[in-house]
């Protein structure tokens, strides 16, 4: 097909609208599945980065790619696109419309792929199906998807298959779900590595995915993430996670990942398995992930096992420094019983006498649990502005999904499914709400867009509603000194290194606006650099031929 037949390719060549930044992070989910596929035999072409690419890049790509026996296009996600908000200091600036732009450029790319490829057929992959649903596919199929993929591309060959279907009706249109999770699950999997190919154009300062474990055995009532409450040992063997990180270093030099679990310190011997491995290879990797800090607290004869992992840098889901709010969600531990362990914690990883020295942490908190107060909540900000003031925190409202957007959702939190018999939550109205823009100007935009453009319930509980929530959430942001992010997000690293100006010695030991350091949140260089690495790639997925 002469590309100049292609009205799309006749477009001026105009890039789509950036935003703040495109992220440098590659797909974790859509490299795991070509590294499957590939393994069962097919030619897998990972697209990275999407919405940095033009139209006019992206189709002529696929004419270059498209061939005859060309199966499937898919989409990989995690979270929804087009309707997000990016704080900036001290300030907030809405994004949905950007974004949304973006899903309606694919949207439009996925018409002329339609109208001059008819075989091809289009699936979107995502933990949760809502992740997916800004996009008109044929399939939807949700959780881990290894094993239900190949069905499904049996289902297309019109070869002998056990695909189930299932049928749901969302937004007025019957859907066709791959529901993974029950149907076919791929869990455990111990030896499910990431192998890049030459033609990812991996490059030795990027932060890379790495998955250790699938599922998490506890089931905190405000999450809705897939395959919780699993039992036995779900993580990867020792063999297979040395050889991929040892893997990545002979050919790329990379040796910064953050890793995917959603618990890394579930089990003491989870960790000796992995350390015991990790140890083994010629170089020391630097990894970041959740830790659950009532385990890690309860357990100090695992952080020996953490540092030799590479492990320095943790997220820490505390919820709460209400010890009763806790307990509602799961989360129970002794108000100071947790501020003393994070302390020991800090102490013993930043100990250079000791031979270690480094270690970030993020602290996130919900703000809105049932026993919670204004009161307490910012008690526990206090705490953290005093013993944590370099490091970064994260302060979200209590998600509940209201009753337009949970049927999307292939796994409801507890609270989610049950606050109605549970008699916990009541539901407000909108007349009980008070006007957002009562607010100060910096947060009102985004609060009423979160009361009433997110589909989350409107709730109340006997020491809080969502409003009262959001006041809280106002107060702390416009107050004269602030809690803000001191020091980097150790699940954005990779906006640092990427650029090339930043070492991870950096991410451990600098904060922001250090008057001895020049360590600075992005700066225009630094996504112009990002922007850059990103055409880099783009140019070389374009230039080869295969």
């Amino acid at each position: 097909m002469m590309e100049s037949q292609d009205p799309l390719l006749m477009e001026k060549h105009v890039e789509l609208d950036q935003g703040i930044w495109t992220s440098v992070k590659r797909s974790p989910g859509g490299h795991r599945m070509a590294t499957y596929l590939r393994e069962q035999g097919y030619d897998v072409e990972v697209i990275d980065f999407w919405p940095e690419w033009s139209k006019y890049e992206l189709l002529k790509f696929f004419h270059q790619r498209v061939r005859e026996d060309t199966l499937v296009v898919g989409i990989s996600s995690m979270f929804p696109i087009g309707n997000m908000m990016f704080p900036i200091g001290n300030m907030s600036r809405w994004l949905g419309e950007k974004d949304r732009e973006k899903v309606f450029n694919m949207g439009r790319t996925i018409d002329y792929l339609r109208s001059f490829y008819p075989q091809l057929k289009f699936i979107g992959g995502a933990q949760s199906l809502n992740a997916t649903l800004q996009y008109d596919l044929d399939f939807y199929v949700t959780g881990y998807a290894e094993y239900a993929v190949i069905e499904l591309f049996k289902y297309f060959k019109h070869e002998f298959n056990t695909l189930k279907i299932k049928k749901q009706r969302v937004n007025g249109k019957m859907l066709n779900i791959i529901d993974c999770q029950n149907d076919y699950p791929a869990f455990p999997m111990p030896d499910a590595a990431v192998k890049y190919e030459e033609r990812d154009y991996i490059q030795p300062q990027e932060v890379l995915t790495l998955e250790l474990a699938r599922g998490c055995k506890f089931k905190c009532k405000f999450c809705a993430y897939p395959i919780l409450g699993v039992k036995g040992d779900y993580s990867r063997c020792g063999d297979s996670v040395r050889e991929e990180l040892l893997e990545n270093y002979k050919k790329w030099g990379v040796t910064n990942y953050t890793v995917s679990d959603e618990t890394i310190n579930e089990t003491p011997a989870k960790l000796a398995k992995l350390a015991n491995a990790i140890k083994q290879l010629p170089f020391q990797p630097h990894l970041a992930g959740f830790i659950r800090a009532d385990l890690l607290i309860n357990n100090p004869e695992t952080w020996q096992d953490l540092w030799d992992m590479g492990l320095r840098s943790h997220f820490y889901g505390i919820e709460t420094f209400h010890q009763p709010a806790g307990k509602i969600v799961g989360k129970g531990v002794n108000t100071d019983k947790l501020k003393e362990g994070l302390l020991k914690v800090k102490a013993w990883f930043k100990d250079k006498e000791a031979g270690r020295g480094q270690y970030r942490c993020n602290l996130a908190i919900i703000l809105g649990l049932p026993e919670e107060t204004r009161e307490t909540f910012l008690d526990g900000v206090k705490w953290l502005q005093t013993n944590f003031p370099r490091d970064s925190y994260g302060i979200t409202i209590l998600y509940l999904a209201g009753p337009e957007t949970i049927h999307t959702m292939q796994n409801p939190s507890v609270f989610d499914r049950t606050w109605q018999e549970e008699g916990i939550f009541t539901e407000m109205t909108n007349a009980e709400l008070i006007e957002a823009n009562k607010l100060d100007p910096i947060s009102s935009d985004y609060i009423a867009n979160q009361l009433f453009n997110s589909g989350r319930l409107k709730w109340s509980h006997d020491t809080m509603n969502i409003w009262e929530a959001y006041k809280v959430y106002d107060e702390i942001m416009t107050a004269e000194d602030p809690i803000r992010n001191a020091g980097p997000d150790v699940f954005y690293y990779h906006r640092f290194l990427t650029v090339n100006k930043y070492t991870i010695e950096d991410m451990y030991d600098m904060a922001y606006d250090d008057e001895d350091n020049d360590f600075e949140r992005m700066t225009q260089t630094d996504l112009d650099s990002h922007h850059q690495f990103i055409k880099d790639y783009i140019q070389k997925k374009l230039t080869v031929q295969r």
